[in-house]
């Protein structure tokens, strides 16, 4: 099912469109270190806001096919912690920084939203945060396929909304899932989608 619509099928009115200022203080709100009581291999990602043509976006990734873990699925760029880490946003930042081909000083991060247990048995802290560079970026195609944005505005109008239902081994489970452009989020990132756009409606 598209959202977006009433009843009737009449187009609903387009939704306020926070500004970056407004989302970045209700994300920060959003305090923590990311740790958390699951029992299983502690993991982060960053979940970057850019501007796009003067827009507020959200970046995602499409891992490569060549990894073990969710290949070819739309993500956002993170990975498992290192001993070396400082915490798990420093994860975050670390993943960010390999996959992406930025630099440290490009990413701020901003609070964390609710940890989630991936089905690849990872415990996963989604961190949001600021990316200052978005394009031209030279990233690391090992990792990853393909790096695309999704306006704010499109996350907030319901067109990117669909109901889905998969298998999840011992039934069946329907999942928050989106569509932009012809990609497909669902899984973990879905879940994370999810999350981003309660908080947005709040900013």
């Amino acid at each position: 099912m598209t959202s977006g619509h009433d009843a009737t099928g009449t187009p609903l009115a387009a939704p306020r469109v926070p500004s970056l200022d407004r989302i970045e203080r209700v994300l920060r709100e959003r305090g923590g270190n990311g740790e958390n009581g699951i029992d299983a291999r502690p993991a982060a990602v960053l979940v970057p806001f850019c501007m796009v043509d003067g827009e507020p976006s959200v970046l995602f990734i499409r891992r490569s096919q060549n990894l073990h873990n969710h290949p070819g699925q739309m993500a956002f760029p993170g990975g498992a912690a290192d001993a070396e880490d400082a915490d798990l946003a420093a994860t975050a930042v670390r993943e960010t920084v390999e996959e992406l081909g930025v630099a440290e000083s490009d990413i701020e991060v901003w609070g964390v939203l609710d940890p989630i247990r991936t089905i690849s048995d990872f415990a996963l802290s989604p961190f949001t945060g600021w990316l200052s560079r978005s394009r031209d970026l030279e990233f690391n195609e090992r990792e990853v396929s393909e790096v695309i944005t999704v306006p704010v505005a499109a996350l907030l109008d319901g067109s990117c909304d669909r109901d889905e239902t998969r298998t999840n081994g011992s039934g069946y489970e329907t999942r928050p899932t989106y569509a932009y452009n012809g990609r497909v989020i669902w899984g973990s990132t879905g879940q994370i989608v999810s999350q981003l756009i309660e908080c947005l409606r709040k900013a």
